[in-house]
């Protein structure tokens, strides 16, 4: 009992460490990503090809700020995978230390991909759509803070979502995942994915909930396809 306890605190101890080197690297390099905040403002005004407007004087810096914060924490996020792989996935399963670094690049490979689709495809149907509306006696102001908000949260979360079928294909080979969960859980599965676009949408409006529900629907279902393949095998 004693030993299962201090093997307890050990990974607890582990975990105190990881965390805390992952915030100092997210604070660094939020820092370093602050020079070109101003930069990624203007590649992200694109998507509406207007000026934003600020509505106190401190607006603009912490518009800024929070696109640094964002940067940081998307160029992090491969050391965090890393740190978690090593820390959780390795431990339990030795024979998986080999596929590090070709997990760690796929994981990447699918956060750009992630990001690519919010760009290119969400963010601009999202924007067009409520900009949509104005008219001779509507004219749209979008705050800086709230447009940056609402383009980061959008970017992070798909590119994070993304990440559901890597997930699923190492839980299915632990056998923590069967094709008899998704097909049980479907239903909540909905739910659930509204729900998350509800709170990962700074808008309330209908249409970008469901642009953002989709893809995790989608997600989810690509998701069953690889555990349900992963199933397979094993019974072949």
């Amino acid at each position: 009992m004693e030993n299962r306890f201090l093997g307890i605190l050990a990974e607890v101890e582990k975990a105190r460490k990881g965390l805390a080197i992952c915030a100092l690297l997210v604070i660094g390099l939020s820092a370093a990503c602050f020079a070109f905040s101003e930069s990624i403002l203007l590649f992200l005004v694109r998507l509406l090809d207007r000026k934003l407007v600020a509505y106190d004087p401190s607006e603009g810096f912490f518009a800024l700020l929070s696109i640094a914060l964002y940067c940081g924490i998307a160029l992090s996020l491969p050391f965090v995978a890393w740190t978690l792989w090593r820390q959780i996935f390795v431990p339990r399963m030795p024979a998986w230390k080999r596929w590090g670094w070709a997990v760690i690049g796929t994981a990447t490979g699918l956060f750009l991909l992630g990001m690519l689709l919010g760009y290119f495809v969400l963010l601009p149907a999202g924007v067009g759509f409520l900009v949509g509306f104005e008219s001779e006696e509507v004219r749209a102001l979008i705050s800086a803070r709230r447009f940056v908000s609402f383009c980061g949260t959008m970017l992070l979360a798909l590119g994070l979502s993304f990440e559901a079928p890597l997930v699923s294909y190492f839980l299915a080979k632990a056998g923590w995942l069967t094709p008899g969960f998704f097909r049980n859980k479907w239903r909540q599965a909905i739910l659930g994915c509204v729900v998350v676009s509800a709170v990962l949408t700074p808008t309330p409006d209908v249409y970008n909930l469901t642009l953002m529900t989709l893809p995790l629907l989608g997600l989810f279902l690509a998701s069953f396809a690889v555990v349900w393949v992963v199933d397979r095998g094993k019974k072949a």
